[in-house]
This record gives C-alpha cells, structure tokens and sequence, in this order.
C-alpha cells in the first residue's frame, strides 16, 4: 500500500496507533517498570558501594580499593543508560512492525539505507572515515522513494599518549528523496558558520534576505538551482529542521536526488523511555511530525517536477 496523500497517511496512522498499537503497548509497559526498577537499583548500587570504599579506604596505601570503587561508581553511572537503550532496541523491535503499516510500503531497519558513497558524493560533509547507523527507514510516498537514516560520521586521530580521539563530522539524520529526473548541476544548500560556509562551486544570489543571513548556496547551474531554491521550498526546508530539532539544516541537489542533512544530538525515533509510561503518546506525535515534514517537502517536489523540474 502507497499513500498520495498526507491526509490519507495520517488517518491510517491514528487508525493503526490507537488500533494495533496502544494494546501492545499497554503488555509491554509492565516489563518497561521492571527494567527500570532494576536499572534505579543496580545504578545506586554502584554508586553508593564506589562511594563506600573510596570513603573507608581513602587513606589506605593500597590502590586496589580505589580503583575497584572508581570502576563501582563508573558502572552505577552508566547502567542506566545501557538499559534505557537496551529497552528502546527491543521496544522498537517490538512495535515498528506493526506501526510501519501506517506507513504503507516503508520499511524499518537497522542496515544502512543510505550509501556512504552518496554520502560522499553530496560533498556537504567534511572528511571522515567512520559511519553508524541507528534507526534507517525506506519507502515512498507519492512516487518518490525516500530513504531516512541516522546517522554519525567520525574520524579518529591518535591523542598525545598514543589514545585515540574520536571526531565526530556529523551527527543526526541523512533523507534522500529521488525526484524521477535528473538534474543538470550540481546545487548545494550549507549554512553559514562564523567564518562564512565553505564553496564548492559559485555563489547563488537569492531575493530572501533572512535566508541568505542563515545559508550558503553554491551551485554549478545557476538557472537550475534558482529555479529549485524557491520560497516554498525554503519554508519546507525550515519546518524539516525544525520538526526534527536540528541545530542546523543542509541539502545538496544531485543525480535527480535531493538530499537533506539535519545535525542534531538527540536520539532521533525515540518511541519509550524507562521512566515514563508507554502509553504516552508525545513520542509518536514527535515521530509522525518529522515524517509528515518530509512528506510536506516530498509534496512541494512533485508539484516542482509537474512544471518542469
């Protein structure tokens, strides 16, 4: 099943929510209080037996205790987390089966959706040698396959003591929507840092002032990446940031795809939490507006395509 519409779309997944959804929810929301009565436990376990030994064996010659303390403290701290992600891996395991009925033909997985070598080729990352992926999702909406992955690019160099250093280059989620025709350039979206954005080809003149205070555009097709930047695309590109809570937004125009970089820290499809009950629906409000932004850029290609794109 394929979804033309985004009144369609979100219909079904009301439909699907409340219907499959909220009833798995409800069974798994009781081994949810249980993990995270373990995970609170094990966690001021930790910490208070670190505390413990570093308090009566403070002045003691021997290491030993200081170090089994530190190790104490250091897994009472993070415990917790492990469990959290833990939880979410099987909670989305568990549910986004069933949710991605909502989203007709779209699939979820934890494999790559995105090639590392698109990746590349869009030339709106800098250098790294190093991805992973969390959460990939892949299908289309209107015609237009999409893919969704989050992601991390890094690179490691080697500290003063020979330790590795991570350096992260990206961190968020990579979208690409093939738009079914080609382009003749090469058009890309950056924004400005305090030194300006790097350039790739020549500037892009564009008549929106408070746009251009926030992006770079370089193209190596004038006409086309005119034709392409309009008023409403930059509104759509603003509400994809913005629903996905980016810190800033890129977009690279490309061999008839239109990728769309949105760098963020926070865990991108979180659907749980250990300390919140299941059945709270913020999370998948949350989730259905960063898919229904892209489905509103999507919307805006097509009509784009059907002039002449």
């Amino acid at each position: 099943m394929e979804f033309n519409n985004i009144k369609d779309f979100k219909s079904n997944f009301s439909k699907i929510y409340h219907s499959e959804v909220v009833p798995k929810l409800r069974v798994f929301d009781t081994e949810r209080q249980a993990t995270h009565k373990k995970a609170v436990t094990f966690a001021a376990i930790g910490l208070l037996a670190g505390a413990a030994i570093f308090i009566l064996f403070n002045n003691t010659p021997n290491d030993i205790f200081l170090f089994i303390g530190g190790v104490l403290m250091f897994l009472g701290l993070i415990v917790y987390p492990l469990m959290q992600k833990g939880f979410e891996h099987k909670l989305k395991e568990r549910i986004l089966p069933v949710l991605m009925k909502a989203f007709g033909n779209f699939q979820w997985s934890t494999m790559d959706t995105i090639d590392t070598s698109e990746i590349v080729t869009s030339r709106l990352f800098s250098s790294f040698a190093h991805r992973d992926s969390d959460d990939n999702f892949i299908g289309t909406y209107n015609n237009m396959p999409i893919a969704i992955s989050e992601t991390e690019l890094y690179y490691y160099t080697s500290g003063s003591r020979g330790n590795r250093q991570k350096h992260t280059t990206f961190k968020g989620v990579i979208i690409t929507i093939g738009v079914g025709k080609n382009f003749t350039g090469h058009t890309i979206i950056r924004v400005k840092g305090l030194f300006g954005a790097r350039r790739t080809y020549e500037e892009v003149k564009l008549e929106d002032p408070e746009f251009d205070k926030k992006f770079f555009v370089d193209s190596n097709d004038q006409v086309e990446a005119r034709f392409l930047i309009t008023p409403a695309f930059m509104e759509r590109f603003k509400r994809i940031s913005n629903a996905f809570g980016a810190k800033h937004a890129e977009c690279s125009f490309k061999d008839g795809k239109v990728m769309i970089a949105l760098a963020t820290m926070k865990d991108l499809f979180k659907l749980g939490s250990l300390n919140t009950p299941l059945t709270d629906t913020k999370p998948y409000e949350v989730f259905l507006n960063e898919i229904l932004s892209i489905l509103e850029m999507i919307d805006h290609l097509k009509v784009t395509q059907k002039i002449g794109l």
